[in-house]
């Protein structure tokens, strides 16, 4: 075991414990204080798109289960539900963004207690919460209803808990591991690579000796009976009803992959560099060091393998990447655990000061390395940010502190600290807000679509492609029976396809979206709707008029 004093900070462990959850929960209600105050906790796609799939269980033309869709998985979505019944919380998302806090603050807790009990270190367990509660990112992403802040708790609580019942030497059945490892990989994606690796943990422990083979097999028993349940279940009955699934599509390929498609070295490279925005290069740098100072340690390494786990989302990324999907910064932000955890894993004082020295050495190189590069699109994310003058200064003052006083771990965690709120790069300086303003472009033709339902909507159907327009359903503040959509649509989108008139009163289509290839394949399909706005981007098709001047009356009424 790595050896560090039992407590080597002031605060007792109790006490560290109980302001670490404090201090979690302080910082994830101000951030989503300040967010709601922007306009920002439902600003992201996805953050109203959650939501709809939420509401579309009970509000829809044939409400259910189905309505989950092909795509998403089912928990965030069944924990939003009862928020979402009530119009004025639908509307604002308070509830439903303060279930991603408390997420926040409890995640935070139990890094600090998993980095203690690794550790043996009260400090070690406080600077992994501290590293974990200043990510500028996820700060952001736990004031909005999105599926990160719950994934990274349940991972959390999957590896607390299998640490747990390794120590217990195997003596019972993993229940609750199995449990919360079930939930996550209900959640989002990233849980069946988490499943996997559990799995070759457990294999890794059979062929050590460390389990016998026959409590193996009762394990692995337990393992696969808790995860398959519930996960067979939900794929069976949407399959069952849509036809349709989430795997079927990625077999299927991307028609228009993104530039990493097939390309394992440079889907790698994408990803660190996901990795650096969403961390900074400074807390990277100490959690790769981290891992060096495990694997450097052969004889205890075992009691560390489930931290590992903590870095699964990585697998994800890359894959996602090699596939071809398009690149997305915040699908990173689920490595900030292990980049937390793995950080305080220098439990030695000369790894913190080889670390602290080269981070400094990174920072202050920062601004040599943004005016090397010219000043173009491409290389935006190397232009000065914040912290281009503040950060190196910061720096030296930190590394001169860290030697004159021979203690490195609060001067790294400081650097650290100030490497991610105030970067010294614009691609490190909150990249997720940036990417949830990427419609920004757009969004003065969605307000023409929606200025223009508003005052002429007539209660009749919209068709519409609720993979890509669930933000502008979500925003039209109309019921959401009042559409007919291809996810969860079922038969009423098929029948639409087919014969318009005798289903929908309005067409709503975006550019390249699933309408749009309709009608652009088959113009006739509108011919008997009018163009009533026509943008770069937009096309929305209503009733005909008649010779008096009013609509006449196309699709049912609700």
């Amino acid at each position: 075991m790595i050896s560090a004093p039992a407590n080597d900070g002031r605060l007792t462990g109790r006490i560290a414990s109980a302001s670490t959850l404090a201090a979690g929960a302080c910082v994830g209600v101000a951030s989503f204080v300040y967010y709601y105050s922007q306009r920002l906790t439902t600003a992201h796609y996805d953050a109203k798109a959650h939501l709809v799939v939420a509401r579309r269980i009970v509000d829809s033309i044939s409400p259910g289960y189905e309505q989950m869709g092909a795509n998403w998985l089912p928990l965030i979505h069944l924990i939003y539900l009862p928020f979402v019944l009530n119009d004025p919380q639908y509307r604002s998302a308070v509830l439903p963004s303060l279930v991603s806090v408390c997420a926040f603050a409890l995640s935070g807790w139990l890094v600090y207690r998993i980095a203690a009990r690794s550790t043996g270190s009260t400090a070690a367990g406080v600077f992994t919460a501290a590293i974990l509660i200043a990510n500028a990112n996820l700060e952001y992403l736990q004031s909005c209803p999105l599926t990160e802040p719950v994934s990274i708790l349940l991972l959390l609580l999957t590896v607390d808990s299998l640490m747990r019942w390794r120590r217990r030497a195997l003596n019972s059945l993993p229940w609750e591991t199995a449990t919360w490892a079930t939930l996550g990989a209900l959640c989002r994606y990233e849980g069946f690579y988490l499943y996997g690796g559990i799995l070759m943990l457990l294999a890794y422990d059979c062929w050590t000796g460390s389990i016998p083979r026959k409590r193996a097999a009762q394990v692995a028993a337990v393992y696969v009976g808790v995860f398959a349940v519930p996960v067979l279940a939900h794929f069976g009955y949407v399959y069952a009803r849509l036809g349709d699934s989430f795997f079927q599509r990625v077999v299927r390929g991307n028609p228009a992959p993104y530039l990493t498609y097939r390309r394992p070295a440079l889907s790698v490279l994408y990803h660190l560099g996901e990795l650096a925005q969403i961390t900074a290069a400074v807390p990277l740098l100490a959690a790769f060091a981290g891992v060096g100072c495990v694997l450097a340690r052969r004889a205890t390494i075992r009691q560390y393998l489930p931290l590992f786990l903590l870095w699964i989302p990585s697998l994800t990324n890359i894959s996602a990447l090699y596939w071809g999907l398009i690149y997305r910064v915040r699908y990173s932000v689920l490595l900030v655990p292990a980049i937390a955890v793995f950080s305080a894993l220098l439990v030695s004082e000369v790894a913190r000061k080889r670390v602290l020295i080269a981070g400094s050495l990174v920072v202050m190189a920062m601004p040599w390395v943004s005016w090397s590069f010219p000043h173009e699109w491409c290389y935006h994310a190397l232009r000065g940010g914040p912290g281009m003058l503040i950060l190196p200064v910061a720096a030296l003052i930190l590394l001169c502190a860290g030697v004159l006083t021979k203690r490195s771990r609060w001067p790294l965690l400081a650097l650290c600290i100030l490497a991610m709120q105030v970067p010294a790069l614009e691609g490190e300086a909150r990249p997720i807000l940036e990417e949830t303003r990427e419609h920004a472009f757009i969004e003065p033709e969605r307000q023409q679509v929606l200025d223009y339902l508003r005052r002429n909507y007539d209660g009749t159907r919209i068709l519409m492609d609720m993979g890509k327009l669930a933000p502008l359903a979500y925003d039209s503040q109309l019921p959401l029976k009042n559409f007919v959509y291809n996810e969860g649509g079922g038969r009423d989108w098929e029948r639409a396809l087919q014969v318009p008139e005798t289903e929908v009163g309005w067409i709503c289509a975006e550019k390249g979206d699933d309408v749009w290839e309709w009608l652009r394949i088959d113009p006739r399909k509108a011919s008997g709707y009018s163009l009533s706005l026509q943008t770069d981007n937009f096309l929305l098709y209503g009733p005909k008029t008649t010779l008096d001047g009013s609509p006449s009356v196309i699709g049912p009424a609700r």
